[in-house]
């Protein structure tokens, strides 16, 4: 898959045009001729042909050698493979990093890039699994106190319906799935349980009325379409055992530190996807309060992954403005179209997290 730090073009608002670009000769990757090759040498638009002439695959990092900061990457590159990227490139020294299977990093000889060129593409510098480890186990310590009232709210659910309170259960059932839908960075650690308390009738044979249906969104359906006591009862006994059953699962399981920063974005893209097209409406029209919460977890997740992603990432000032423009004009709410426009302008920017706090190899 050709990586390319797509992402990194985003940091600058630019895309390297192949068809303006520099026409490098082809680099080669190996243990042994690393990054050889490369004879434009000029700054702006640069296309790179990468040949592995190695009998292993492996990977490729255009970088920075005094700083280590990647500007361009290609990984996988199979052995006798080639591939390509697209890059602007500031006056300064690069050398490419290659990081065959089973072998230690080699760099390979300085490029030193003269001239000047607008629109570069920016330098990020790596991230390692250790450097996530900290910020995993500060998100989970957050969940893991979220859950306790996640589950003190599905049982005074149930206890609304226990006593056919249908005025509090309405109420009660928001709170609670509120409270479920700020910890969005988890799903990936809670398993069939993410299904079971907050999954939709997608793809079931008896849609709405499937008896494998549960959770959040088949109480609201309840709720608000008038099933009768007794289901509604069996319903909420079901979702108390799910979370119950998630706050012991989730004691003793672990986030994948990756996902932590993926989650950044797909937060953003779920809230977009499902919330504001409506297609998670069951009949509470609860969705802005959802977006909400949704943008409030979003703020949790990247408060984290602050300390590594703030020196990496020149627009997360912004992005924090606009996290909080956005909370505001839900809660206002300001016009649809308005909301719409902060959160597809939020995915955008949160789009590049990932890229950047992924874990790269660079020894």
């Amino acid at each position: 898959m050709l990586v390319g730090l797509a992402a990194l073009a985003a940091l600058c608002s630019c895309s390297p045009d192949a068809s303006t670009a520099g026409d490098d000769a082809a680099v080669t990757i190996s243990v042994s001729a690393c990054g050889t090759g490369w004879t434009n040498t000029a700054a702006g638009a640069h296309h790179i042909t990468l040949h592995n002439t190695d009998s292993r695959a492996g990977s490729a990092q255009l970088i920075a050698p005094s700083t280590g900061a990647v500007f361009a990457e290609v990984e996988p590159l199979g052995p006798g493979t080639t591939d390509a990227i697209d890059v602007r490139l500031a006056a300064g020294e690069y050398a490419w990093r290659c990081l065959m299977e089973d072998e230690a990093a080699v760099v390979g000889p300085t490029v030193h890039v003269t001239g000047s060129a607008q629109d570069t593409t920016p330098g990020v510098r790596p991230v390692n699994q250790a450097d996530l480890i900290d910020v995993t186990q500060a998100y989970e310590r957050y969940v893991s106190g979220r859950l306790p009232g996640l589950l003190a709210d599905t049982r005074e659910l149930r206890a609304d319906l226990a006593r056919n309170d249908l005025t509090a259960a309405r109420r009660d059932w928001l709170v609670g799935h509120l409270r479920y839908e700020t910890l969005g960075a988890a799903y990936d650690a809670f398993g069939d349980l993410d299904g079971a308390i907050n999954g939709l009738p997608n793809g079931l044979s008896g849609g709405v009325h499937d008896p494998h249906w549960t959770g959040f969104h088949r109480i609201e359906y309840d709720v608000w379409h008038g099933a009768p006591r007794t289901d509604l009862i069996n319903q909420a006994d079901r979702l108390v055992d799910d979370v119950a059953a998630l706050r012991h699962q989730f004691a003793i399981a672990q986030i994948d530190p990756a996902t932590v920063a993926i989650r950044a974005h797909e937060i953003c893209e779920n809230a977009l996807q499902f919330e504001l097209t409506g297609r998670t409406d069951f009949g509470s029209h609860s969705q802005l309060q959802t977006v909400h919460a949704n943008l409030v977890g979003t703020i949790v997740v990247l408060g984290v992954v602050h300390d590594l992603l703030a020196p990496r990432y020149p627009a997360l000032p912004h992005v924090m403005d606009l996290l909080h423009a956005a909370l505001a004009d839900v809660a206002a709410p300001a016009g649809h179209e308005r909301i719409d426009a902060d959160v597809s302008e939020l995915c955008e920017l949160l789009a590049p997290v990932a890229t950047i706090l992924e874990p790269r190899r660079t020894s």
